[in-house]
């Protein structure tokens, strides 16, 4: 994961260089960078694309954005995300170590460590005060134990992505607060034969600082 996680912040890092190029729009006078940090909590789980219920989350982490194509009262930037405190409240179940053998695993709070350098926000009518914005991002989750279940195949190694929005407040000319909603699913895509998935409903709070 080391490994991973240093391509991921170098992506990241070099994203707005690259854009910045040739790739984005002319500017307009407003500031191009933004800087959030957020927290969040998920009550519960869904099951729209994952299968493993009954699991709370709660998240808090940094985000950089590079506000890239600009039209009017619309904008879209590049976002890179890093999520140092992912912590997966786990029901006590079963583990199956073969036919033969089970054992119960009590309920436990798991930690996981979060890196998504690929990701984008839609901001609409942001000259007003309050305006919507909707944001994905993808990316790769460490944690110190398999999630969202425990099982043969299980895996500590998985991927991220998330759809989401919000509404934000310019509190002062360059300092905004967001109320947001994220549908964050998590998965190892595949890659072992024991793949429950997981579906998460997170509300949180971020402030960013813009220059």
């Amino acid at each position: 994961m080391r490994g991973a996680a240093k391509i991921a912040l170098l992506a990241a890092l070099a994203m707005p260089w690259a854009l910045g190029a040739g790739f984005c729009s002319a500017g307009d006078g407003d500031p191009r960078q933004d800087f959030q940090v957020f927290a969040g909590f998920s009550p519960g789980t869904a099951t729209l694309i994952g299968t493993a219920t009954d699991r709370r989350l709660a998240v808090a982490g940094a985000a950089y954005s590079y506000r890239c194509w600009i039209h009017r009262h619309v904008s879209i930037s590049y976002t890179a995300t890093l999520l140092p405190a992912m912590v997966l409240f786990q029901p006590a179940q079963y583990v199956y170590a073969s036919r033969a053998a089970a054992a119960v695993s009590p309920a436990h709070a798991v930690y996981a460590f979060g890196v998504a350098p690929l990701g984008f926000t839609f901001e609409f009518a942001r000259r007003r005060r309050v305006y919507p914005f909707a944001e994905t991002i993808e990316g790769v989750i460490a944690s110190t134990e398999p999630i969202p279940e425990l099982g043969p195949n299980a895996t500590g190694l998985n991927f991220l992505f998330d759809l989401g929005g919000g509404v934000r407040w310019r509190v002062r000319e360059r300092q905004t607060l967001s109320l947001g909603y994220r549908f964050l699913h998590v998965s190892n895509a595949d890659t072992t034969n024991f793949n429950p998935g997981l579906d998460n409903n997170v509300f949180y709070v971020g402030y960013s600082f813009s220059r």
